[in-house]
């Protein structure tokens, strides 16, 4: 009877050993079957951040390359196309801008008209072409005898401003007989081949200073009086107007 009992027993432990092993191997069985699509969303979503990411730079890159070109756009927008200089558009903006600031700052600035002398007999004389240069030239002259901060800006024609921050009147009228003295002495060439047949222009300009109560209009009517006088007194100076 013992010997039949230990069979038997024996006989349970195997049977229960095999219901194990085989209850292991499908529970592996049932999770590599779960893991395995765990894994295929895994990729899918590695592959979904990586797309994601592409087009985020993408994107970025876009948005990046707008920018440049609106930055361009404006740019464009505020400059004279023949002398690369402010047109009178930035102009505008930088003088109420600018009397803005100082009023709230209780600082100045001066401002520059600007108008060569005689300009229509050169274009009359050599031609548009020439006339061209010579604006070009007279801008670039007026850029290196100012600072960086002060703004130069083509007023329209051959009228020019400039705004110089910081600036009192004393000091605005000297720098204005300096670009005078400069701009009478250059020469400019009548012909883009090598010849003797030069020009010269002499340039007017009217200063003044700002004054606390000035408005854009009131502070360039009181330069352009001065601008006036200037031409009347015989041209080829500067002539200045105080608030």
């Amino acid at each position: 009877r013992v010997h039949i009992g230990l069979d038997f027993f024996d006989g349970s432990i195997n049977r229960v050993a095999a219901w194990v092993i085989g209850m292991r191997n499908t529970l592996r069985a049932l999770l590599m079957a779960l893991l395995e699509p765990i894994d295929q969303m895994r990729e899918i979503v590695d592959v979904k951040k990586d797309q994601d990411r592409r087009k985020v730079q993408l994107l970025a890159g876009q948005v990046d390359s707008l920018r440049k070109e609106l930055e361009k756009t404006r740019a464009k927008s505020m400059t004279d196309g023949l002398t690369g200089i402010y047109n009178r558009e930035a102009f505008d903006d930088a003088l109420t801008d600018l009397i803005e600031r100082c009023r709230v700052m209780n600082t100045s600035f001066s401002l520059l008209l600007l108008d060569l002398d005689d300009f229509k007999q050169v274009n009359d004389t050599h031609g548009h072409l020439i006339g061209d240069r010579v604006l070009m030239a007279f801008s670039q002259k007026c850029r290196s005898a100012i600072r960086g901060d002060d703004i130069l800006a083509r007023y329209g024609g051959e009228e020019f401003s400039i705004l110089l921050p910081g600036a009192n009147f004393r000091n605005a009228l000297n720098k204005a007989r300096q670009i005078c003295d400069a701009i009478a002495a250059a020469r400019y060439a009548t012909s883009t081949e090598q010849t003797d047949d030069y020009l010269s222009v002499t340039v007017s300009i009217g200063v003044t200073t700002f004054h606390k109560k000035d408005t854009p209009e009131s502070i360039i009517a009181r330069a352009d009086k001065a601008l006036y006088k200037a031409k009347r007194s015989g041209k080829n100076r500067a002539v200045g107007r105080k608030p």
